[in-house]
This record gives structure tokens, C-alpha cells and sequence, in this order.
């Protein structure tokens, strides 16, 4: 598409359509700024701390940048101006941790962060709340008071150190049972599982296994076990084996 740059002769159309599109560019940045001022005000209000509970990107100035405007309809070539406007230069995030245990890593997120004002009449009279969404660290699409969210960011950091340690805690447990088996049972490969619990599979060459699970109280237990040997028997070796068995003690 042929694309054309303008200094000093546009037609009127092309003028409505620039003042329009400066005007909108002056009010996304007033908007930008007025969203800024808000949210740090009512972050502090509620004790959030910059650097800790929340970051500041860019500086809170205004500056002057050119910009490229397109003043075209859309039945002619492109047509272009470059103006310099002005621009508010900063916006707030959240700062919240997140622990991941596919890499056993915290993950500190910088997060977008928005705002509704809520009207509330109560006593013959109108009060403002601010209320802030951020749906990953709320756990909702719904909205709370700042005091809410800056709750959730440090539980989050709670939460991740506590699942850092959890997770530390469990692999210490596997390396040092998988050390005690692999020392007792050299020529078995092992393997183990943290999906669902903590278990250790004992794979035997002759094709027998048997799978350990580790209880709360520290203790590792069968979970369950296949004897490779045993299927291969008969079915008149296998009740030979089970007549040979002792009875059980009568209760």
C-alpha cells in the first residue's frame, strides 16, 4: 500500500481526522495518568509498599515523543503525520510469587493490575470504594479493596516459600530412600513420582516391580507390586503354593 507523509498540505478531511486522533491521544494519557494517581493512592492508603507490594514502570513525568498518525480513510492511499505529543510516562503493577514445582522455582510475577469505582447510598449519601482485579493472584474475575489484594499478594509469597520448602523437604525424603534401595538392590532401576503423593518404583530385571508410597508419618509402604515369576506359573503350581501357605490364626 502506497503510504505518503504529510508536512504542510493536508484536506480538510485529513485535518478532522488528525484533530481527532490528537484529542483521543490527549485523553488515553490524561486517562493514564488519572489511573495512575488512584491506584497509588489508594495502594497507599492500604499500606501496599512500592518495590515490595507493587512496581512502578516508567517515571511518573510527562515528555514529549513523536508519534505516527494515520490520517487516511480507508478508499485511499495511506497518509500519514508525524506530530510530537505529549505522553505520561508511568503505570502500576502488582508483585506477587507464584511457585512452580515443574522447575521447584518461585516465580516473582509482575502483573497487570485494574480498577472500578463502586458507588455505594447509604445514609442519604453517596461513598466511593475503589476496588482492584488482578484474576491470577484474587483467584476470580471478582473485584476487592485494596487492603484485600495487598492480603493476597503476601499470602502468596507465604505460600510460595511454604511450597519451596514442602517440595525441598520431599525430594530430600526420595534421594535419601532411592540411596538405601540402590545400595541394597544394585541391578534395579529406580524411578519416582511426586504427581500424586511420593512414591518409589523398584523395577527388578526379571520383570517384577514393586511400588512404595510414603506416608505422613515418614514411614515408606507398599502401594502395590507385580511378581513377574508368579504369572508365569500354573494354575495347578499356583494352588500348590497357596496349600504350602500356614493358616491363618483363627480370631
Amino acid at each position: 500500500m502506497t503510504k505518503v507523509q504529510l508536512e504542510l498540505f493536508r484536506t480538510k478531511e485529513q485535518e478532522e481526522r488528525l484533530a481527532y486522533k490528537l484529542e483521543s491521544h490527549k485523553e488515553q494519557q490524561l486517562q493514564r495518568e488519572k489511573d495512575f494517581n488512584t491506584i497509588q493512592g489508594e495502594f497507599d492508603r492500604a499500606g501496599m509498599i512500592e518495590n515490595l507490594h507493587y512496581k512502578v514502570e516508567g517515571k511518573p513525568v510527562w515528555s514529549s515523543e513523536p508519534r505516527e498518525f494515520d490520517i487516511s480513510s480507508y478508499n485511499e492511499p495511506r497518509v500519514t503525520e508525524t506530530i510530537d505529543v505529549e505522553f505520561f510516562g508511568a503505570t502500576i503493577k502488582v508483585k506477587y510469587d507464584k511457585y512452580y514445582s515443574h522447575d521447584k522455582e518461585i516465580n516473582h510475577v509482575v502483573g497487570n493490575v485494574s480498577y472500578e469505582k463502586k458507588s455505594n447510598y447509604k445514609n442519604g449519601s453517596y461513598t466511593d470504594t475503589i476496588l482492584f482485579g488482578n484474576s491470577s493472584l484474587v483467584g476470580s474475575y471478582r473485584n476487592v479493596k485494596a487492603s484485600t489484594l495487598k492480603e493476597k499478594i503476601e499470602n502468596t509469597v507465604k505460600s510460595a516459600k511454604n511450597q519451596k520448602e514442602s517440595d525441598s523437604a520431599q525430594m530430600k525424603a526420595i534421594n535419601k530412600k532411592m540411596k538405601e534401595l540402590q545400595t541394597k538392590y544394585p541391578n534395579a532401576d529406580l524411578s519416582y513420582d511426586t504427581w500424586r503423593g511420593t512414591s518409589i518404583t523398584v523395577n527388578f530385571n526379571s520383570g517384577s516391580y514393586i511400588k512404595l508410597e510414603k506416608y505422613y508419618d515418614g514411614s515408606w509402604n507398599e502401594r502395590s507390586s507385580y511378581d513377574a515369576n508368579f504369572r508365569k506359573l500354573s494354575i495347578e503350581e499356583k494352588m500348590d503354593m497357596f496349600n504350602k501357605q500356614k493358616s491363618k490364626k483363627s480370631k
